[in-house]
């Protein structure tokens, strides 16, 4: 009965593919590129509720100063972005380096490609934004013809790009901007990179293009219009190119686990946080997205990673990670307006804010799954029949 039930709800909220391939330890990645976020979040929003401020906020939580205090760690929770990112660098290069690999003679038909991104991200952006921009104006009392700008720019992608600044609609949609330009290049990407070219070649233009990016991004971090688009971040991306590339050209290597990895995951976790910050600086870069590639190896190569990142609970959730991005800062903003009244007189701010975590967590993904069950996974390829790459 209880595997019943657990199936049951497996199939209700596992994430649908376009393939009949499913990679639970991508998913599982999905969870922490989410969880951290959304946790950097609530800080940010509970602080501002009770007007403490970010800033002074970290430092009551002991000062982001050394990696001994809570808000070292906290403050660089925003990298799950960065992580999401690499992420969609590999799925997305995912069936381009299938055919440039010869590992399939089915070769991505770009009509296909791009119809598949509109009908699949579209319809819950679109949702969301509308939804919010009427809070805006009928709830909070916005200029509706301002925010109707503002609504406009973000059905493009191009809001950061023509105002400078992220959309006040839902100002966490600046980083799917970011991916929609991923999204629009990546066929010209793995083209450039891979076709027709043997290996070493291969790896030597895409390292290419990742120095530029590198160099890039510590020039124009502070450009209002450039310092978050794809030539600043694609950096991030091409880890997950990478990881993707040694997935398929390896993959025997991938399936044998080692517990050494799970010590390499350690050092590589640690390395994502350490490295976080300044992001703009090159040496930072560098070592900041080696650690990413070497995070998501150890998702697929460590004994503990592999066995956390592939539990249920842990790839829903990540396979949720859309639904959960558009719609948990908004949700964020108005729980805690009530959640802040459990404020514990005598108790230190990070203790109050661990009791919002205890409520806030769970409520965004109560909230998430609804919508991810009725507003995202419909427009997700239907009758899809899931198998693991481990079943075959």
């Amino acid at each position: 009965m209880t595997r019943l039930i657990k199936s049951n709800i497996i199939s209700v909220f596992q994430r649908k593919t376009a393939s009949n391939n499913f990679i639970p330890e991508i998913d599982g990645l999905r969870f922490l590129a989410i969880i951290t976020v959304l946790l950097y979040h609530l800080n940010t929003v509970f602080s501002k509720e009770i007007g403490l401020g970010l800033s002074n906020a970290l430092i009551e939580m002991g000062g982001a100063k050394t990696n001994f205090s809570l808000a070292w760690w906290w403050v660089r929770l925003d990298l799950g972005v960065k992580v999401f990112f690499a992420i969609s660098g590999f799925v997305l290069a995912l069936p381009f380096l299938k055919y440039y690999l010869g590992l399939t003679d089915k070769k991505v038909q770009l009509k296909s490609y791009f119809i598949r991104r509109l009908t699949r991200l579209e319809p819950p952006f679109i949702i969301t934004l509308l939804f919010f921009y009427l809070v805006h104006v009928f709830l909070l009392n916005e200029d509706a013809l301002v925010f109707l700008k503002h609504f406009g720019a973000g059905l493009i992608y191009g809001h950061v790009f023509i105002y400078g600044d992220a959309n006040p609609i839902n100002p966490v949609t600046w980083s799917l901007e970011t991916e929609a330009q991923f999204y629009v290049i990546i066929p010209l990407i793995m083209w450039l990179v891979f076709k027709g070219r043997n290996s070493a070649i291969s790896i030597l233009v895409l390292l290419g293009l990742i120095v530029g990016s590198i160099v890039f991004r510590n020039e124009y971090v502070f450009s209002a219009h450039w310092g978050r688009s794809i030539f600043a971040y694609f950096v991030n991306f091409a880890m997950g190119i990478i990881v993707c590339w040694s997935y398929l050209k390896f993959s025997k290597w991938f399936k044998v686990r080692l517990w050494l990895y799970d010590i390499v995951g350690l050092i590589a976790t640690f390395g994502l946080f350490y490295f976080y910050k300044p992001q703009h600086d090159i040496v930072n870069q560098i070592f900041f997205n080696i650690s990413i590639a070497l995070v998501m190896i150890t998702a697929f190569k460590a004994h503990i990673f592999n066995w956390f990142y592939t539990r249920p609970p842990i790839y829903i959730i990540g396979g949720m990670c859309y639904s959960i991005y558009l719609i948990h800062y908004a949700f964020l903003h108005l729980s805690v307006k009530w959640t802040k009244l459990l404020w514990i007189d005598g108790m230190s701010y990070t203790g109050n804010l661990g009791i919002q975590v205890l409520i806030g967590v769970p409520l965004v993904l109560f909230i998430s799954a609804i919508f991810f069950r009725y507003f995202e996974r419909p427009f997700m390829q239907k009758n899809i029949k899931f198998k693991t790459i481990k079943d075959e």
